[in-house]
């Protein structure tokens, strides 16, 4: 080949030349590499690169790779006609497979003089794990993150190193920072965890933060270092499991376009969220390193309104499983538990021997209940359960047609309203059906009806326990990454789950809508209620209140062959600390005798049935009280707050303003402090010619109980904020105003004051301060005997608590109006404190919003024939 032609293969890549010549990718840049000039990577490199025999390789290896060095000199114009010229010592790396051969066109390089040599190449090996981590393209593209292309496990020591070891220029490069940087690691790992970087630094005196990169930045982990430390902004990239640190040059460039206010250019380490000027970022911060110990991102609402607008839960979900788990226990040995350290203490391992479960539709319809009683009882539930879901799926791809009688025909022709938004049809009317019965449910606009389709592949099944969150979830847990399926958690806290999926299967707990043991809601219910227990247990009676069973006797598979029950006292609960009763144990062996129970699996089986059937009754007449009073159903929430505040929304109709702005959130989170629990007089005695003791030389005395009734009931029902959200610019003159702004208007306020405790009411108040605060209690307040506390580990010194107090509050925030429909402020200036200043004012429309809701909770209350 000719050194000046360029070959066809690169006349159309991105090599090509518009004169037909080679040139750099580089726009305006051509190379010329001078004849015979290689760099040797081995002794005798050699020319020929298709005659390589593998097996000759060091360690015998079946592949090998080539790389090839062409030392350039490059010249390229600039616009004002200047050459530049460089001679970059740099070499490309090109690995070949043992079945691919290197076209010695696709490596032309152009000039009068080119050429090319090829040498056979043996890379150094490196450790596994040592990977070069490149920056998502968008976070690279704004230059605000330095990436030092290490290439061992200490990631996070060269991105603190380049943040205290600033370099000027080439900042990836770990020759640029020094090896000696005086870091403390002892005892961190290499890669080190995000659970360590409090251990560094404290160990190095150093503050950092840690944000991570998901389609945006995520917050890991905020330093609780003091203020005075500067602070250190990591960024933790995640590519293929892997984790590499880099450091946070500059935030602001790096989080500049995460929301569409790009006037936004100083942003909160804390929350994420931004200002437009540094002195409005200062004053946020006053307010934010203050409400929690947890830092997140905080993403507000666009500007809109609230209301109700699940109408698709109004419907019955078409299927729903109860079910219920036995399981052996078997006693963990293990050391006794130090209380300085631990709060549990581990006596018990759970395992699954048994389920059962019930099927319900829509309209009541059940089939029999399955049950298993084996090893792998909770993965066989799944997979059991997995082919339930096949069916239903099968089910709802086959919609019923719809079925008229005569009144669903006059009630169509007569229908003004939507039966689902409950809005003017207007024209806009279509016959809405149940797709399980095919029974017509009624008139509805168009849109309102395509909200309640029910979908083969995403119309949920709520499967539903008793106790889930504190049991059986545990049993499920264990099996769940042993079947396939996508699952999804709302955790409650680390070890408890509100709820959990499996594909379509939704875990749901029914003690978060009924909170009593199962014994009770039974009790709670008429006999008559229990139709699905009637239909497949004739004996009902008998079974109308929770057995017994001895949990911690049934310690092994063996004890299922057992063919009696066992002595009372093996009915005993370390849990509870409680044995049965006499009556109890008399039930227990009634049941066996009525059922012909032959050995203790066949009880343990009678009893898991029983419990389900049981459940499925009593929940069953919970949905249909919901869908009665509140037409919505339970089994579509997760609680009882979910469905309630869903209930308030569509009893009112109301429209509430969002809250967009994140320190009128934060202003108004620093007001809420929870509610005074404690008891200032420790001891008090009555004197007076009712009690024993009595002495008619001393001044008589009562002690009086008092309560409120629907406390609660009553707050919510006052004037409560809707919406028109606004700083009041004129505090000072709201100070002689705020007086008089009656309780009942149509505005609000939550104010940020300063207020004076003189010390002449300190005998007056000390048995209840007024304005309590939320405090870290200082060590030098505490008594000698809560000092002894904090010795065994029972008590901490570092978490707040609501503290009543007699000192004098600064900035502290409260709503104007308190319990007593008083001004909050009002009363405490009545009971002589003094106003100093209003620093801030919210000001907000309201309205007794809420009022007709709380009117028929509290009617339908008074109405109920049990607690629940």
């Amino acid at each position: 080949m000719s050194s000046g032609a360029c070959p066809k293969s690169l006349k159309n890549s991105p090599f090509g030349g518009r004169d037909g010549r080679s040139a750099n990718f580089l726009r305006g840049w051509q190379m010329d590499v001078p004849q015979g000039t290689h760099r040797a990577l081995t002794p005798e490199p050699s020319p020929e690169y298709g005659t390589t025999d593998p097996r000759k390789t060091r360690g015998g290896a079946q592949s090998f790779k080539r790389r090839v060095e062409i030392p350039a000199g490059s010249q390229g114009g600039r616009p004002s006609g200047k050459r530049d010229h460089s001679s970059p010592r740099r070499n490309i790396p090109e690995a070949a497979g043992n079945s691919r051969k290197i076209d010695p066109e696709r490596i032309w390089v152009g000039g009068s003089t080119g050429s090319q040599t090829l040498v056979r190449y043996r890379p150094i090996s490196t450790s596994p794990g040592r990977i070069l981590h490149p920056l998502p393209p968008e976070v690279k593209n704004k230059k605000a993150v330095v990436n030092v292309k290490n290439k061992d496990d200490h990631c996070l020591r060269w991105a603190l190193r380049s943040a205290l070891f600033q370099a000027a220029d080439h900042t990836d490069r770990p020759t640029k920072y020094p090896t000696a940087d005086g870091l403390d690691f002892t005892g961190i790992d290499a890669p080190t965890p995000i659970s360590q970087i409090g251990k560094v630094e404290r160990q190095n005196d150093l503050a950092i933060n840690v944000f991570g990169w998901d389609k945006g930045v995520i917050v890991h982990h905020i330093s609780k270092q003091p203020e005075d430390i500067p602070r250190i902004n990591l960024l933790l990239i995640e590519k293929a499991g892997k984790f590499h640190y880099t450091w946070i040059k500059n935030l602001n460039r790096l989080l500049y376009d995460q929301n569409k206010h790009r006037e936004q250019k100083h942003f909160c380490e804390r929350c994420l969220h931004g200002y437009s000027r540094e002195d409005l970022l200062e004053a946020h911060r006053l307010e934010c390193k203050g409400i929690g110990q947890t830092a997140v991102r905080v993403e507000m609402p666009q500007e809109g309104k609230l209301t109700f607008q699940n109408h698709h839960k109004q419907l019955p979900a078409p299927y729903v499983i109860y079910a219920d788990f036995e399981a052996l226990t078997t006693k963990v040995e293990g050391p006794e538990l130090d209380p300085t350290k631990s709060n549990t203490q581990k006596t018990q391992h759970h395992e699954a021997c048994s389920y059962c479960y019930v099927v319900v539709r829509c309209d009541g319809k059940t089939e029999a209940p399955a049950q298993y009683r084996g090893p792998n009882a909770a993965e066989h539930f799944l997979r059991a359960l997995q082919v339930e879901e096949r069916g239903i799926q099968k089910v709802l791809a086959k919609p019923q047609d719809m079925r008229m009688t005569r009144a669903d025909w006059e009630s169509h022709r007569t229908a003004s309203r939507c039966h689902v938004c409950d809005k003017p049809l207007e024209g806009d009317s279509v016959k809405d059906h149940c797709h399980i019965t095919g029974k017509y449910r009624g008139a509805a606009h168009s849109a309102c009806n395509l909200k309640l389709r029910l979908s083969p592949k995403t119309t949920t099944i709520p499967v539903v326990f008793h106790n889930l969150r504190g049991y059986d979830s545990h049993l499920l847990m264990q099996a769940i990454s042993k079947v396939e399926g996508r699952v999804s958690c709302i955790p409650n806290n680390t070890e408890k789950y509100i709820s959990f999926s499996l594909g379509q299967l939704h875990f749901i707990d029914s003690a978060q809508f009924l909170l009593a043991p199962l014994d009770k809601l039974v009790a709670a219910n008429k006999p008559e209620a229990f139709q699905i227990t009637a239909r497949y247990e004739p004996d009902r009676a008998l079974l109308m209140r929770k057995g017994v069973y001895p949990y911690e006797y049934m310690d092994s598979w063996d004890r299922f062959e057992e063919t009696q029950l066992p002595p009372k006292e093996d009915f005993y609960s370390k849990l509870t600390g409680e044995n049965i009763s006499d009556s109890d144990y008399t039930h227990a062996q009634r049941v066996w005798e009525t059922f012909v129970c032959q050995t203790l699996g066949n009880y343990t089986d009678l009893y898991c049935r029983t419990d389900v059937l049981l459940l499925a009754d009593v929940f069953e007449n919970f949905r249909k009280t919901s869908q009665k009073q509140y037409g919505l159903d339970p089994a579509n929430y997760y609680t009882s707050p979910g469905l309630s505040w869903d209930a308030l929304l569509k009893k009112t109709g109301v429209e509430l303003e969002l809250l967009t702005d994140y320190d009128q959130h934060l202003f108004i989170e620093k007001g809420m402090r929870g509610g005074i629990s404690m008891v200032s007089k420790r001891h008090a005695r009555a004197n007076n010619p009712a009690v024993e003791g009595y002495d008619p030389e001393k001044p008589n005395s009562h002690i009086l109980y008092l309560d409120a009734n629907n406390l609660y009931g009553w707050a919510m029902s006052q004037p409560l904020p809707t919406g028109g959200f606004r700083w009041v610019e004129d505090c000072d003159g709201l100070v002689g105003t705020i007086k008089d702004q009656p309780a009942d208007g149509p505005e609000g306020f939550i104010l940020e004051v300063d207020l004076e405790h003189p010390q002449e009411l300190y005998d007056e108040h000390n048995a209840y301060p007024l304005a309590p605060e939320r405090i870290v209690v200082q060590k030098e307040w505490m008594s000698e005997y809560q000092h002894g506390l904090l010795g065994t580990g029972k008590a901490s010194a570092e978490v707040e608590k609501l503290v009543p107090n007699l000192r004098d509050k600064n900035r502290y925030v409260l709503h104007y109006r308190n319990v007593l429909d008083y001004r909050n402020l009002q009363l405490y200036l009545g009971l002589g404190m003094k106003l100093r200043k209003i620093h801030r004012a919210l000001c907000f429309e309201q309205s007794p919003w809420m009022e007709p809701y709380i009117r028929m909770n509290t009617e339908l209350r008074k109405q109920a024939t049990s607690v629940f």
